[in-house]
């Protein structure tokens, strides 16, 4: 699924990201393997270079504020890409409201959640495209 070699993996505070791909090669670097449920936030900066990446439980509400509270001890933070890991099936009935929430606690924040990709068995995919929201990328790289 993810067949990035370190040589494609955008370097921390020099390189930017350019697309959805770049950042799960990123977020891929940290990934648990087996998997097991977690979430990944990767902290880009104005020109979308790697600032700070961390691990966190599972997506909620309450996780929203670990990772702006993390993400706040970076002066130069300015925007967050989410990739979740699931031991079951991505898809899940509330990541439509995660999704919508998310946005409103960055915004409230400062920052900006640019893309939330979900990995689990079968497949991997982005909420963001359920609701039709704009893709934040410009290098676009099909996510369903």
């Amino acid at each position: 699924m993810f067949s990035s070699s370190l040589i494609d993996i955008p370097r921390p505070f020099i390189d930017p990201i350019h697309s959805l791909a770049e950042a799960l090669g990123v977020t891929s670097l940290v990934m648990q393997r087996p998997r097991s449920a977690s979430t990944i936030a990767l902290v880009l900066d104005r020109q979308r270079r790697g600032l700070h990446l961390n691990r966190f439980a599972p997506l909620s509400h309450t996780v929203f504020h670990d990772i702006v509270s993390d993400a706040s001890h970076l002066d130069t933070a300015h925007e967050v890409v989410l990739c979740s890991t699931r031991i079951t099936s991505p898809m899940h009935p509330t990541d439509l409201d995660l999704w919508r929430c998310g946005q409103n606690v960055f915004n409230s924040a400062g920052l900006e959640l640019i893309d939330w990709c979900v990995v689990g068995r079968g497949g991997y995919y982005c909420p963001r495209s359920l609701l039709n929201d704009p893709d934040s990328w410009p290098t676009s790289v099909p996510c369903v």
